[in-house]
């Protein structure tokens, strides 16, 4: 089954160069990024609450939280 979506041109563009670069189509490439995604995700949360307190830069938490709006 075929779909049409609508993606920005900036967005088209970097997926053509990515579709390129691999020699691979356009539905190639999205299933790559989002196995890529999946796989990020998982690893993330393989690794959910493995750092020890005194491991953690206060410091660095902080300027990451201002820089993202986080609380």
């Amino acid at each position: 089954m075929v779909k049409v979506i609508t993606i920005r041109d900036d967005v088209y563009s970097r997926l053509d160069t990515l579709k390129k670069r691999h020699a691979m189509s356009f539905s190639e490439a999205i299933d790559m990024l989002l196995n890529e995604s999946r796989i990020s995700r998982e690893g993330l949360i393989e690794h959910a609450g493995s750092l020890k307190e005194r491991d953690i830069d206060r410091r660095a938490l902080y300027k990451l939280r201002r820089w993202g709006g986080g609380d």
